[in-house]
């Protein structure tokens, strides 16, 4: 029988790298960039995402309205989920969730995710777990850690990371069968590190690209690239699966 230090270490960080083990990898400016247009092309629903992120800072201390915000963007980027659930999610509870940890949550407002450290763990959890039980579906109370990773980054844009089911495990964080909080720390720290050698390179870039990219935060870009790269392949891999078996079914 496993010890209770045995099963802390296993549900803690550090257990969690030990078993998704990462090998960091590189991204070029140009693949960045190709990316992020595709993104632009392919994805009309971006233009959700600069109405909530103008709406949280115009309704930033009305958690009221805040509320309203967020919805802008969880309805429509997570709408599978809620849709499959019924009935969204309930939006008193998020606003106390909002009112109860505004101290908190102003506190990473106006920080970058370089500054990213192990101080912060605690608080990333605590915030990570009262978003996820303040969004999950009315009718069957399930939880989505995609929806509190995209709630984080719309409340601190340069400091949390997006992700989805299918971005996660590619940098070896999949939070299925996992602790998602936990999970999406070890993201975070995989995500700064992905970005601290593109910063240096954008910081030297003298050409139009380097404003256009500057137009959102590299981690909106960041996820722009991880959604064409991960994310689509694999949604036209379950459509195709699809089709193939509704053909046998035939």
């Amino acid at each position: 029988m496993a010890s209770g230090d045995d099963i802390l270490k296993r549900y803690s960080l550090e257990g969690f790298l030990q078993r998704h083990v990462f090998n960091s990898k590189t991204l070029s400016m140009t693949d960045l960039e190709i990316g992020c247009r595709q993104f632009e092309e392919l994805e009309p629903r971006d233009s959700m995402y600069r109405v909530s992120t103008f709406l949280v800072r115009e309704w930033w201390n009305e958690p009221a309205r805040l509320v309203e915000a967020l919805s802008v963007l969880l309805l429509v980027w997570n709408s599978n989920f809620y849709r499959f659930g019924g009935g969204g999610f309930n939006e008193q509870t998020l606003e106390n969730c909002l009112r109860n940890n505004q101290p908190l949550i102003n506190r990473f407002r106006d920080r970058d995710i370089s500054s990213l450290s192990e101080v912060d763990h605690a608080d990333i959890q605590k915030l990570f777990i009262a978003l996820s039980e303040a969004l999950k579906r009315k009718k069957d109370g399930v939880e989505s850690p995609v929806s509190a990773g995209k709630t984080l980054h719309l409340l601190a844009p340069n400091f949390f990371p997006l992700w989805d089911q299918y971005i996660a495990p590619a940098y070896q964080c999949p939070y299925q069968y996992e602790l998602a909080c936990i999970a999406y720390i070890g993201f975070s720290q995989r995500m700064r590190d992905l970005i601290a050698p593109l910063r240096v390179e954008l910081a030297r870039e003298q050409s139009p690209r380097k404003e256009w990219l500057s137009k959102k935060t590299l981690l909106k870009r960041i996820d722009e690239y991880n959604y064409v790269t991960f994310t689509l392949p694999s949604l036209a891999q379950q459509r195709s699966r699809r089709r193939g078996q509704g053909s046998k079914a035939d």
